[in-house]
């Protein structure tokens, strides 16, 4: 056996990489199978569900059983995360079912068993009693340093998988301190630095072109931020830079550039706000639509790493260098809106779909009475419905359900552009229908459909908009996605 205080620091860097796991990892995963609140939360399950076979395992493994499962838990970690988007993208192109198959089974028996099999396993060598609190607390602290470096070091792509794998290695080499073990991990650290930067490219090239079909794809920016996986890519075929969160694609398609003109500069153009506010900075191309027709614009996002790889990469498309009159806050929108005493002319919400409990919560009732509290008498909210407005389309109505239970006034506006359509809401519009059908023109979209709030009230019928009582839609809405992603292999 080991000393003591070689069991408390294994446990230590145990805790470190059971939390990077729970974090980069779990995020790679997510981003893998395009992450929506099913997603997540079975991929989470698989996690935990892991960490519990581990501790029902402890008993059954001697010192050299443990020896040799640390050796083959370290060649197999030191892969991550290239093998992971490899053999999920391969297997993607010839069974979705089986690609989600394989990563559950991953997540469920290699990722986290075997580091719960430390501490019950030290627990009974040192006969329990007090040991419980000191090693259960080496382990905490080991999380809360892990924590730490995940939360600190996600804009910088290598940093948090070698971290990982740097404390697993100190955890086998304290397991099994020999010579020629240390100078067999030390040349594993070696060759997984040397090789990162090809690794990382080629596998996600891989898991874009062959698990998502995006063709030729050319990574330019991939990071694990606090709150997503940020992912900037460029089209071989096209040109264009794309961007992906938790692989799904928030912004490149011709769609989505008009998506923009739309949700900013149509309602921009009709009320030359004075003070205006973008919730979601994204591309930043609502900023370049709405600043200038405006006095100042706010740009409230909630993840740096967006907004960085937007000003590296889509500089042709915001064109900041050109754009003086506008601040940033990074910060959650809900807490910016509930704390500021600005009040706007213009808010536009450039938010995702709501795939998510989170960013249903930015479609809800009671995000668009905070938000109304922050307009102006006669100030506009102008959000997308998330698709084509109309009687079938489920998630617009249930998106709009919201915006007309909060606001006296509201036009929703269906251009011909597939998959769009928008809300412009407020207390007292300062424009009328026609203000729009023309505005719609001289943006180059003569199909525009406009309904006013009764007719649109009467298309949207008994619809549930989303709220703090009833957040079961993005549950429904993401369940949906994943049967047509990972079983029927459909592509929505």
């Amino acid at each position: 056996m080991k000393p003591v205080n070689h069991h408390t620091a294994i446990l230590f860097l145990a805790g470190i990489c059971l939390m990077l796991l729970q974090f980069f990892m779990i995020r790679e995963i997510s981003a893998i199978l395009r992450g929506t609140e099913v997603v997540i939360l079975l991929v989470t399950i698989s996690y935990f569900t892991g960490y519990s076979v581990g501790y029902a395992l402890s008993g059954s493994f001697s010192l050299a059983g443990l020896r040799l499962l640390a050796l083959v838990f370290w060649m197999l970690h030191i892969t991550l995360p290239f093998s992971l988007r490899y053999f999920s993208a391969m297997l993607h192109e010839r069974s979705p079912g089986w690609s989600f198959a394989f990563i559950i089974f991953f997540a469920m028996f290699l990722l986290s068993s075997f580091y719960s099999l430390l501490l019950p396993w030290f627990i009974d060598r040192e006969g329990g009693g007090t040991s419980l609190a000191r090693l259960y607390g080496a382990e905490l602290a080991g999380a809360m340093a892990g924590a730490v470096g995940a939360m600190t070091l996600g804009a910088y792509p290598m940093a948090q998988p070698l971290l990982y794998q740097v404390s697993l290695a100190g955890v086998l080499l304290l397991l099994w301190p020999k010579k020629r073990m240390g100078v067999a991990v030390a040349l594993g650290l070696a060759v997984y630095c040397l090789a990162f930067q090809s690794l990382e490219r080629g596998s996600l090239v891989a898991h874009y072109v062959k698990g998502i079909h995006f063709q030729q794809a050319e990574p330019l920016l991939s990071v694990n931020s606090p709150y997503q996986k940020v992912d900037f890519l460029r089209s071989g075929l096209t040109g264009k830079t794309y961007i992906f969160l938790d692989g799904n694609m928030n912004f490149g398609s011709t769609s989505l550039e008009h998506f923009n003109t739309f949700l900013s500069r149509l309602p921009a153009g009709l009320i030359r706000p004075e003070n205006a506010l973008v919730i979601g900075a994204g591309s930043l191309q609502s900023l370049r639509n709405v600043a200038p027709h405006t006095g100042h614009v706010d740009v409230v996002e909630i993840d740096g790493a967006v907004v960085e790889g937007s000003r590296r990469f889509l500089a042709d498309i915001n064109r900041l260098d050109t754009i003086s009159n506008w601040s940033l806050t990074i910060q959650d929108a809900k807490y910016y809106l509930g704390s500021t005493d600005k009040r706007y002319d213009l808010i536009v919400v450039d938010v995702p779909a709501p795939l998510s409990i989170q960013l249903g919560l930015l479609h809800s009732v009671e995000f668009y009475t905070l938000a109304k509290s922050r307009l102006t008498p006669k100030g506009v909210l102008s959000v997308s419905l998330s698709g084509s407005f109309g009687k079938t389309a489920t998630t617009p109505k249930t998106v709009a359900a919201a915006a007309l239970a909060v606001f006296e006034e509201a036009f929703l506006v269906a251009p011909d552009i597939p998959g769009r359509s928008f809300a412009l809401a407020g207390r007292s519009l300062p424009f009328g229908r026609e203000d729009i059908e023309r505005a719609s023109v001289e943006l180059g979209h003569k199909n525009t459909i406009i309904y006013d709030k009764a007719e649109a009230e009467l298309m949207v019928g008994d619809t549930e908009p989303i709220s703090l009582d009833h957040l079961s839609y993005p549950v429904k809405r993401s369940f949906s996605l994943f049967i047509k992603r990972h079983i029927t292999g459909e592509t929505p």
